[in-house]
């Protein structure tokens, strides 16, 4: 009996069913994945967290995908909250899941993914392009180059709205930039700007709006110019320590910041102040 190996899917279907999240193209083995709401500048929510992972996993299950390069849409990373699908029991009010099984899906399987899922099946470069300010940023943060614009900045919303830092981007600025910078991200809810991105580690380079996706798409033909085991092989090293790192700590933030979800929950309203700068943010006087 013949053995067959079983197909995968084709960049036809999946570029067409993770549509209404994400534009893609891809060029000689070179993956663009641009994050849109309404072809706009992109609005979060739940249903976007979850497609994240959905993405991801896509991507790095195609063999034909040799580099990613993940980038937004207009003047924003991320502009603010998408009200539409980010209620406080979920999109649908009506059929509402109950509210210990919301947070189960929503912050520890969504939540949980968005990151194993770049760090452990993304087995290729990724070159995290941001185009500009925004939220929910752990995932450009865990990409191998990331660039951003002159006018990015950084925040870390979650104690500032009432929330445990739990899902990833707080323990990736420890990492990164140090326990006392992250701390003040952190508890104060100050933006990070590009240049101190840059400066403490946090991006690789900060490159004019004009030139950022051709920045990233001639790194990512740099790249290609590798032999293929090399570059797949190589990025598992890269990785290592992040893996290292989410094995050892992710598990107990993001149980934390269930725990408080569970106990406070915190409203469609709070969120969006937090992360489009209306409120919360300690400023000396």
């Amino acid at each position: 009996m013949a053995v067959t190996f079983l197909q995968d899917e084709t960049f036809e279907s999946y570029s067409v069913r993770l549509s209404p999240f994400f534009k893609m193209k891809r060029e000689n083995g070179i993956i663009e994945v641009r994050v849109h709401t309404h072809d706009g500048e992109a609005l979060f929510g739940l249903e976007m967290h979850r497609a994240f992972a959905q993405m991801f996993r896509a991507v790095g299950a195609d063999r034909q995908n040799e580099v990613m390069i993940l980038t937004g849409t207009g003047d924003y990373w991320v502009r603010s909250v998408n009200k539409e699908n980010s209620g406080e029991h979920g999109a649908d009010a009506g059929h509402a899941p109950p509210f210990a099984d919301f947070i189960y899906d929503t912050f520890h399987i969504d939540g949980t993914k968005i990151v194993e899922e770049l760090i452990w099946n993304v087995n290729i470069p990724v070159i995290g392009a941001v185009n500009g300010p925004g939220f929910h940023a752990e995932t450009v943060f865990l990409a191998d180059i990331t660039l951003c614009t002159p006018d990015t900045t950084f925040v870390e919303p979650h104690f500032t709205i009432g929330l445990v830092p739990g899902d990833g981007n707080y323990l990736i600025l420890q990492e990164l930039i140090g326990l006392k910078r992250a701390n003040k991200a952190m508890f104060l809810g100050q933006p990070i700007t590009a240049q101190q991105a840059l400066e403490w580690g946090l991006v690789t380079d900060v490159v004019p709006r004009e030139d950022l996706l051709d920045r990233a798409w001639a790194i990512a033909r740099y790249f290609m110019q590798r032999p293929r085991e090399v570059r797949a092989l190589t990025t598992n090293v890269a990785r290592q320590r992040w893996k290292n790192l989410f094995t050892r700590e992710f598990a107990m933030h993001l149980s934390h910041e269930i725990t408080a979800a569970l106990i406070r929950p915190v409203s469609i309203e709070a969120q969006e102040e937090a992360v489009t700068g209306r409120s919360g943010y300690f400023e000396a006087t």
